[in-house]
């Protein structure tokens, strides 16, 4: 039998559009989930509940039906943001197995190998001490990442505002950089200009410069360059914008929209070291700055992608 809507109320029919009189709720919803929900909780009757997470104009709903005196009730909650923060978990848990299991098993080899032969050949304990003190850094970057998003998403992450020469935003980022970049035979070029000035938290930006401009080298292949520069918008605001472009292979156009999203890692991104974080940490800085960050890729015939970094002009 059919089953004739009463009532809808201002979300439904903002869902479906307005109830017409003598609506039935297949031709209403268009779910024939939805009435079969409704029909069984119906039969069962006494009161009782039922739920389940269904489709509705293509977004997920959990759905909730109570077998009333007088009919039934629904409810209707939309859970797309709980699915999307769900595999972002999911996500994160398998990043973080990945990426706490390679160093790990890189330092028991590194340190099985020094115990057994190495006090034997002072030149190989130091290459192995080496290793190690690479691999430390990487989980110090880790555990680095997750301190930042924890802090950002407490709120507790303050932002001191100071009118500085971005280059003095830019330089420190580069000079940790400079090892990493060296061992892929990595030119970094920086073409800041020395009199640019923005209003800036000299530690928290630089962090987001250290970020984007790490995850520049990530991508550029081996003799590579990394190009940072700066300009002003021609916009009332004036907004000095930071550059970083890289000479790699540039990002997929569906991805430019989601590498900035906590823990994406797209295509390009399979089979490097990475926990996601880096680029989300990136945004939530700068947009904390009252500023904005953004990708593109270089216009062929050059190939690689450029990110642009946006502050309010000192």
């Amino acid at each position: 039998r059919s089953l004739h809507l009463r009532y809808a109320n201002p979300a439904a029919q903002d869902l479906f559009g307005a109830l017409q009189e003598g609506s039935t709720l297949i031709a209403y919803t268009r779910s024939l989930a939805l009435e079969q929900l409704a029909s069984q909780v119906m039969a069962q009757g006494a009161e009782r509940a039922l739920e389940t997470i269904l489709d509705l104009q293509e977004r997920p709903f959990r759905a909730r039906a109570v077998a009333l005196p007088q009919g039934v009730g629904l409810a209707l909650r939309d859970v797309s943001e709980l699915q999307r923060l769900s595999r972002a978990r999911q996500d994160m848990v398998g990043n973080l197995s990945h990426e706490l299991r390679t160093p790990l098993t890189s330092l028991r080899l590194l340190a099985d190998t020094l115990l057994a032969s190495a006090g034997e050949d002072p030149e190989l304990a130091r290459q192995l001490a080496q290793k190690i003190a690479g691999e430390v850094d990487g989980l110090h970057q880790i555990a680095q990442e997750m301190l930042d998003l924890a802090a950002i998403e407490s709120g507790k992450q303050v932002m001191r505002l100071v009118a500085v020469p971005l280059l003095e935003v830019v330089a420190p980022a580069l000079e940790r950089l400079a090892a990493q970049a060296a061992r892929g035979a990595i030119t970094i070029a920086n073409q800041v200009p020395p009199e640019v000035r923005v209003l800036a938290d000299p530690v928290q930006a630089g962090r987001a410069v250290l970020n984007v401009v790490q995850n520049a080298i990530k991508f550029t292949p081996r003799g590579g360059q990394v190009r940072l520069y700066a300009y002003r918008e021609e916009t009332p605001e004036r907004r000095v914008v930071l550059c970083v472009a890289d000479s790699g292979p540039g990002i997929p156009p569906e991805e430019l929209s989601r590498i900035f999203e906590r823990f994406y890692r797209g295509d390009r991104a399979r089979g490097t070291s990475g926990t996601g974080l880096g680029l989300a940490i990136a945004r939530h800085i700068i947009g904390a700055h009252g500023g904005e960050i953004w990708a593109e890729n270089l216009q062929p015939p050059a190939s690689g992608a450029v990110f642009h970094l946006a502050f309010q002009a000192a």
